[in-house]
């Protein structure tokens, strides 16, 4: 199958979110609730509320054919938005009326009561044509439900009296006996706000009656939106005026538990029905969860558009690779990818597009920002205030952070979702940096791929890239990355004194090392299509922002040059060391300190808040003044061979501390009991691992 239809769950159908607890606990409620009752079930438009109704529904006629002899629950749907096609919002309202009372009517076997009934409706309806927009819930000084029913001889009072008697009598008759009345209102979240508010109130009013429950699509923000020309725009002070309207409505307000929400095995359940990737075993639940909630959420129609768009992608690319073939992705690095990829052109198409223009995101500064926003974000009086706040955390500390919180802050919307953009762009280090292939490649690929379906108001957006177009720029040799990096940081114009002669010793120093025995360190050739382990070496420097070394093709460390105040700096990481508990290092006499890659700040036991978020556990980093350090080659080989025995020895390697592992005891630390052994677990590792003074001292 291809395409997935973007359609409520049909009822009985299996619930691969994972809600069913939530699903059973209110169809119990209906069960055994007394009434009249109103359930308001609120979510954002897409979020899922149709097909929790189609399950309750479901659950309710299972128990009526229980007992054939019994029905317990007369069932009513009403689609609110099919009754607003093609004719007035008082005609919306009346025909809504009359399916509700034709629904009972159905089951009268007193023709003469049935009829005055329907006489009652059809009066009503012509009062209601008849005030016309002026019936409107908001309208100054107007009441919908009191307009209406002071027309004529039917009285609301007389019409809740006869169909308290209907049901009474139905509920008596051999024929057809029912415990309650269950009536279903879909789609009130699109037709207009001020609609849906004056389709409540009536209801209400007509049908607060016993043995009725009635279960509402809606959201309480439409009921806000439908009473702005009643009480005026929700502010702080008349907050209470719109909870007391929706209050007096509903009696149960339930909303939609997207926050538990099974995402992943949501979205595998879906990637499986298009055959997007032929090991769907094999596929990390944990790394779709986060792309998904990091950038669309786990609203199930932003997925179904998701799940669409690869569809599209996947055939394309099948037909133009001109191969006999499903078009099923075999490659699971590139499939997350182009999964990522995707998830971020729904989510955010502006941040795509920086990607389309500058795919190597390591690279942007605040030189690209400028260039995106002409330093708009800037004329804001709290910027400066705001963005010394946003380089103090975790999420905006490196420059490639920096310059996407300039291009975020620049439009509201984006500017609330910046560390959520932040961090799912961070995911590409955290999972992909000891892959076979370089991050920035399968970026390029996925990038060319994933266009077709972007939407961009920039000119020709959907023109396919040409291949290799997006090649991350990799050179040969010191050389050649030196000058490569001066062009590309206009080092001639701001920093003609750069690098200083000890920065250039000391990264001439690194490479000299890996070059000797016993690593022999071969150059990284980009005109090579050879995948790194193929090398004739075990160790291989690449040469692009940084300078990388590679061992059996995972990444151990690298080294670069910056400038920082207008002095040279040098910029290093290394593997986490299993024997010194993956803690942070202290070389004593080269005055260097290797920390974690995402610093932490505090830890507050009592507020249960922590600063760290424990990604990059697998590496640790340093940045110093080229002039102020005496590295040696003794440090330097220390750095690899522990580096190279954590990623050789697999028993070493069981004892890196994993992100995994971090990220869990935070949950644990903040979200389980203090007397449970979890939390005492969580919050000994934490103290231990976000200790600014546990670091390991080594004599080096």
């Amino acid at each position: 199958m291809v395409g997935i239809v973007d359609q409520a769950l049909p009822q009985g159908e299996k619930d691969d979110l994972k809600i069913s607890s939530y699903k059973n606990a209110l169809v119990d409620f209906i069960k055994r609730t007394d009434t009249p009752m109103t359930i308001g079930v609120q979510g954002e438009w897409g979020s899922g509320k149709t097909s929790l109704l189609n399950q309750i529904w479901a659950d309710l006629e299972s128990s009526n054919k229980e007992d054939d002899s019994v029905d317990d629950f007369k069932q009513i749907w009403i689609n609110s938005w099919e009754n607003s096609l093609l004719c007035s919002p008082e005609e919306c309202l009346m025909k809504i009326i009359n399916e509700i009372i034709s629904e009972l009517l159905d089951s009268d076997t007193d023709k003469k009561r049935s009829d005055k009934i329907r006489d009652g409706v059809n009066n009503i309806m012509k009062g209601a044509l008849r005030i016309g927009s002026s019936i409107a819930v908001g309208s100054a000084g107007v009441d919908a439900v009191d307009e209406i029913f002071s027309e004529g001889s039917n009285s609301i009072k007389e019409l809740r009296e006869q169909l308290k008697n209907l049901v009474t009598e139905i509920k008596t008759l051999d024929s057809n006996r029912f415990g309650k009345i269950i009536v279903y209102v879909d789609d009130l979240d699109r037709i207009e706000p001020k609609d849906a508010v004056s389709i409540l109130e009536l209801l209400k009013n007509i049908f607060n009656i016993q043995d009725c429950v009635f279960v509402l699509a809606i959201d309480y923000q439409v009921v806000v939106k439908g009473l702005v020309g009643k009480f005026g725009k929700p502010t702080p002070e008349n907050d209470w005026e719109f909870r007391a309207f929706f209050d007096k409505i509903i009696q149960l307000p339930f909303s939609m538990p997207m926050g538990n929400y099974d995402i992943a095995n949501y979205v595998i359940g879906l990637l499986g029905q298009i055959n997007f990737y032929s090991g769907k075993e094999d596929l990390d639940e944990e790394l779709i969860r986060k792309f998904v909630t990091k950038s669309i959420g786990g609203n199930p129609r932003s997925i179904k558009r998701l799940i669409n768009s690869l569809a599209l992608i996947k055939i394309l690319n099948d037909i133009e690779d001109g191969e006999e073939s499903d078009g099923t992705l075999t490659d699971v690095d590139a499939a997350m990818i182009m999964f990522a990829m995707v998830c971020l052109q729904i989510a955010h198409p502006e941040i795509y597009q920086l990607f389309a223009d500058n795919p190597n995101y390591k690279e942007w500064n605040k030189e690209l920002a400028y260039r995106e926003t002409q330093g708009k974000e800037e004329s804001d009086e709290n910027w400066e205030k705001n963005f010394e706040q946003a380089v103090k955390t975790d999420n905006f500390n490196e420059p490639w952070e920096q310059c996407l919180f300039r291009v975020c802050y620049s439009n509201p919307r984006r500017r609330a979702k910046a560390g959520d953009i932040s961090e799912f762009i961070s995911i590409f280090d955290e999972e992909f940096k000891d892959s076979d292939r370089d991050v920035n490649e399968l970026i390029e690929s996925a990038l060319g791929k994933t266009a077709v379906t972007s939407v961009s108001s920039k000119e020709n957006p959907n023109i396919r890239p040409p291949k290799g177009s997006y090649k991350p720029h990799y050179v040969t040799g010191y050389d050649a990355w030196l000058k490569n990096k001066i062009e590309k940081e206009n080092y001639e114009k701001k920093f003609p004194d750069f690098p200083s002669e000890a920065c250039e010793n000391i990264i001439k120093m690194y490479i000299k090392v890996l070059k000797s025995k016993p690593y022999n360190a071969i150059d990284f050739d980009p005109s090579k299509p050879t995948k790194l382990k193929d090398y004739d070496s075990d160790y291989v420097l690449k040469y692009s922002g940084a300078i990388a070394v590679y061992y059996k093709g995972s990444k151990i460390g690298c080294i670069g040059g910056t400038v920082k105040s207008k002095e040279s700096y040098i910029y290093m990481e290394t593997c986490a060391i299993p024997k010194h508990e993956c803690a942070p290092l202290i070389f004593t006499k080269s005055n260097i300190e290797f920390n974690h890659m995402r610093i932490p700040h505090s830890l507050d036991e009592d507020a249960r808040k922590i600063s760290g978020n424990g990604s990059r556990t697998d590496f640790k980093n340093t940045e110093f003044p080229a002039s102020k350090a005496s590295i040696s080659e003794e440090l330097i080989r220390f750095l690899i061979d522990e580096s190279t025995e954590t990623k050789e020895d697999p028993e070493i390697a069981k004892e890196v501390i994993r992100e995994k592992k971090v990220k869990q005891y935070i949950e644990d630390f903040k979200n389980k009991r203090k007397d449970t052994k979890e939390y005492t677990e969580a919050l000994t590792f934490l103290k231990t691992y976000f200790d600014k003074l546990n670091k390991k001292k080594i004599d080096l």
